[in-house]
């Protein structure tokens, strides 16, 4: 059985414009009514990654990726890191703001981001984001 085959022998693929009808019967099940034709196959995802620069030395970088498949655009920070030497002197805050510009500017409704500490929590807390509770799980 290939990855992309399941049990039943069904065969999984990428989506194309032929499917637009049935993947907006699907995803009423999940949003109702805000399943229009402007919802999948139509995806725009698009990443960036914005660097902050001291001379030639680069001291910090984010990356952040946007989704939209027509319901709730939202961004996501992949990755913010900022040299040891350089933390606490505005270079993250700055790399962060280029970054939810960016985001904001394709539309995207929330941003989200995982922080793997107290102190990372706190900096994006002190930033605006919030914490969230809810249906959110991982893999590792």
């Amino acid at each position: 059985m290939s990855p992309a085959e399941s049990r039943e022998g069904v065969v999984v693929r990428e989506a194309g414009a032929v499917d637009g009808g049935a993947i907006r019967e699907l995803l009423r099940e999940l949003h109702g009514d805000a399943a229009s034709a402007a919802t999948l196959p139509v995806v725009r995802q698009e990443a960036r990654t914005f660097v902050a620069a001291d001379g030639d030395d680069v001291v910090g970088v984010v990356v952040a990726t946007f989704v939209d498949y027509g319901h709730e655009p939202y961004g996501m920070v992949e990755e913010l890191v900022v040299a040891p030497g350089r933390r606490t002197g505005g270079v993250g805050t700055a790399l962060l703001g280029e970054c939810r510009q960016w985001l904001a500017g394709l539309g995207a409704d929330v941003v989200f981001v995982s922080a793997v500490s107290d102190e990372v929590a706190e900096f994006y807390l002190a930033a605006g984001f919030q914490r969230c509770v809810g249906p959110w799980l991982w893999a590792g």
